[in-house]
């Protein structure tokens, strides 16, 4: 009997990553229609590779940018209706897409939060957490040798990948004198602790 559900459950999903899909179209360039493709199934292989439900980790990369290409009225919209406090451009389409994702799409609750998380992280990160975190940035066509060696590491050890990616953001951001999320720290610590590397 929980076959069948199981198989259920999946027919549901595929049909609704379809619609998702063309929801997208209308709402998204190509070029970021085309990124969130790459992510979708970056985030469907690393979640078969560590042993997460592998359809939820395909809709969330799927859908991490939904509010990529807002405009500044759209974003007014949602920082004033959810009190959003995050003032940062380069992040913001993160907390709004996880609002989107619960109303347009009712994803639960932990696939909202990935989407939430995907720009910054945070000190406690759950598995697909960091699956749509590292899929954003490996899931792409274009990867530098740097790309590609974050990439092998993530089907390594996805905590050790996650790890070298932040810390690497961080000396770019220092280098340009522009200040680090809070969050971000918090992880790269949590990360340091958990792997033993403080």
């Amino acid at each position: 009997m929980n076959d069948f559900f199981v198989i259920i459950n999946m027919v549901i999903l595929m049909y609704n990553a379809n619609l998702i899909k063309e929801d997208l179209k209308k709402t998204m360039s190509e070029k970021r229609f085309q990124h969130s493709l790459l992510v979708a199934q970056e985030a469907k292989k690393l979640a078969k590779k560590y042993n997460y439900d592998e359809q939820e980790a395909y809709l969330a990369g799927l859908v991490h940018d939904v509010a990529k290409e807002f405009n500044e009225t759209q974003i007014k919209q949602y920082k004033d209706k959810y009190a959003i406090k995050n003032e940062n451009t380069k992040t913001i389409h993160a907390d709004i897409g996880s609002i989107v994702a619960k109303e347009r799409y009712n994803f639960t609750n932990e696939m909202c939060q990935a989407i939430k998380k995907h720009t910054t992280g945070a000190s406690e990160m759950t598995l697909l957490d960091k699956i749509i975190l590292i899929a954003d940035k490996i899931g792409r066509s274009n990867l530098t040798e740097e790309g590609l060696k974050l990439k092998k590491l993530a089907y390594e050890n996805l905590d050790l990948a996650l790890l070298k990616y932040l810390e690497n953001l961080k000396d770019k951001l220092q280098k340009n004198n522009l200040d680090i999320d809070k969050s971000t720290l918090h992880l790269i610590n949590t990360l340091k602790k958990e792997n033993k590397l403080n």
